[in-house]
């Protein structure tokens, strides 16, 4: 029987925890980067030039999530308390904005690795900062993803969104607003954080090119899978029964961008070892996280499931989950997922 989940974001944050995988240190693991990777400065994060909000027209305002965000000036003491905004961030040359983050849960994009291990943590990468040490940084702008529980569930000590109101701060909430909307995220959703981001910070012109970069690589592999047969796809990210997979939300946009269609429901987490052999599945993604072995992984897929099409027919494919995060590097990973789905197709996979 195929278990659902009510949102993808909890079953994100526990799949990080079951793979132990997590950083906790401010540090950036390095990553590499495939042999075909594009190599185009002109394309890479790097490429944007350090921002400046000097005639910048103030007070400025934003919609997030049913409420009004307005900004006499830019926020000059943020912390966030989630990778992808932290990474939109860098990306727009705001580091020296970013006074504190809360732990990672992979390794930054080459691009950004730098600024990165920079940053002041004070979280860890499954535990955010105590109430007490958030608003001890006495920040003008808290960033987080998700506004309902998580990083401000009082139940663990962590301060709510009222609380940091009070302290003075306002609070962002990125990508999504409650843990349901996971299930509405697209490749596209960064878009809007980007633009927010640029708007808050003076910054829209930086923002703009950076979503133009993106939405090219991503009309590259619309281009590139056009008239392509569908294929049937799993995205199976660990455990033994049951299995943990990724559907719904943006894993289903970028399999279904990518020239696919994953073969479980959009709700799902967590399914039977009989409903993953009943798939027939053309295509496994194998989607590892830091500290995930995807030889380990994929021997568990070829020996309990021989008679799958994509077993038989040696089509499981590594896909770095961090890749698939609404955030900077999520084009790269719907290069990859295109490049495995279409073993023919052979895209130069974007730099991170």
């Amino acid at each position: 029987m195929i278990k659902t989940k009510s949102n993808l974001l909890l079953a994100f944050i526990a799949v990080i925890a079951l793979s132990g995988c997590g950083s906790s240190g401010g540090s950036a693991p390095e990553t590499s980067v495939p042999a075909n990777s594009a190599s185009n400065s002109a394309s890479s994060p790097s490429s944007i030039a350090s921002p400046t909000s000097a005639g910048a027209a103030y007070p400025v305002s934003v919609e997030n999530c049913g409420r009004t965000l307005t900004f006499d000036s830019a926020p000059e003491g943020v912390v966030s308390l989630w990778q992808a905004p932290t990474e939109m961030m860098l990306a727009l040359g705001l580091d020296d904005r970013i006074t504190a983050v809360a732990g990672n849960y992979a390794a930054f994009p080459d691009s950004i690795a730098e600024a990165a291990e920079a940053l002041p943590v004070i979280g860890t990468s499954m535990s955010w900062p105590s109430k007490e040490v958030l608003l001890s940084e006495a920040p003008d702008l808290v960033v987080g993803q998700s506004l309902e529980g998580f990083a401000f569930d009082t139940s663990q000590g962590y301060a709510s969104v009222e609380q940091i109101e009070e302290g003075g701060a306002q609070v962002y909430g990125s990508n999504l607003c409650s843990s349901a909307d996971a299930l509405n995220m697209t490749l596209e959703t960064p878009y809007r954080t980007l633009r927010d981001f640029g708007t808050i910070f003076g910054v829209s012109d930086r923002a703009e090119e950076f979503i133009a970069q993106m939405a090219a690589k991503k009309q590259t592999v619309v281009d590139a899978v056009k008239g392509l047969p569908t294929q049937r796809v799993a995205f199976y990210n660990g455990g033994d029964g049951p299995l943990i997979v990724l559907a719904g939300g943006i894993y289903d946009d970028a399999i279904a961008t990518a020239g696919g269609k994953n073969v479980f429901p959009a709700d799902s987490v967590y399914v039977s070892k009989e409903d993953f052999a009943a798939s027939d599945a053309d295509v496994i993604l194998v989607g590892t996280f830091e500290g995930q072995d995807f030889a380990n992984l994929s021997d568990y897929i070829t020996t309990n499931f021989p008679d799958l099409p994509a077993v038989k027919d040696g089509r499981l494919v590594e896909i770095p989950v961090a890749d698939t995060d609404a955030s900077i590097s999520v084009m790269r990973g719907l290069t990859e997922i295109a490049n495995g789905i279409h073993p023919d197709l052979d895209l130069a996979v974007p730099a991170s």
